[in-house]
């Protein structure tokens, strides 16, 4: 046993040394990141099994993935977070993928430049909406609270049949960060996930889609610059760890 130990140790020790520089972003310089692990695989896989809750634990794990693997301890936005997978996926495992039985490189994806606004503000008679670009930490809080939502429902009929109604809350919930009537200003960091439920339910329908215009806006973004040349897009999902 105690063999078997001292191995797991040395394993551990080995992983720590495994390490790769991978430019990130938001902070514009090189950060080293370990590999990724068998364990992190194995939880990606298991996420696929799960229907609409296992996608959302799909990106938190993602997120957990970039955090625990970094060797700074760095709040990441959530554009970093294709940029980062994407380039450590090239170091430690192949930069080769297979999209629908055809092989990419992802080296031929387009020079990442990214220049989207990372905050912008809303305004419809009196209220005033700042939104921003979420932290891996904010998307990964707000997206284990959807997930107990999802739990709420006893079946996967309800589940799916909410679906929709939920992910569109939530999500505004982490690109919404100060509301603002007159001198009244709620900080959306500040108040728990009930009242930023009854607060978005009563802004006017304008205004939320303002916001969800400029969330698919960043989405579409971000997608063009993880886009072949041929139009193929690369989708970032629990067979992402897969070798070819």
């Amino acid at each position: 046993m105690s063999n078997v130990k001292s191995f797991i140790d040395e394993l551990k020790q080995l992983s720590n040394s495994d390490c790769f520089n991978v430019y990130v972003p938001s902070l514009d310089k090189e950060i080293k990141f370990r590999a990724f692990s068998v364990k992190q695989h194995k939880d990606l896989m298991k996420s696929a099994l799960d229907g609409v809750e296992g996608t959302l634990r799909m990106y938190k794990i993602f997120n957990d993935i970039i955090s625990a693997n970094s060797l700074e301890p760095v709040d990441f936005s959530i554009y970093d977070r294709t940029k980062i997978l994407v380039d450590l996926r090239k170091q430690c495992i192949s930069e080769i993928v297979n999209i629908l039985d055809v092989k990419y490189n992802l080296n031929d994806l387009p020079v990442f430049n990214f220049v989207f606004d990372d905050s912008k503000e809303f305004k419809y008679k009196k209220i005033s909406a700042s939104v921003s670009l979420p932290s891996l930490e904010t998307d990964s809080n707000i997206t284990e609270k959807s997930i107990l939502e999802f739990n709420k429902y006893s079946s996967e009929e309800k589940k799916i049949g909410n679906s929709l109604s939920i992910l569109l809350v939530y999500e505004l919930m982490k690109f919404i960060s100060t509301l603002t009537i007159e001198d009244t200003v709620i900080d959306f960091s500040e108040i728990n996930t009930t009242d930023k439920k009854a607060i978005i339910d009563n802004l006017p329908l304008k205004l939320i889609n303002d916001i969800l215009d400029y969330i698919a806006k960043f989405k579409d973004y971000e997608q063009s610059l993880f886009t072949f040349s041929d139009g193929t897009k690369l989708n970032i999902d629990a067979s992402f760890l897969s070798a070819e």
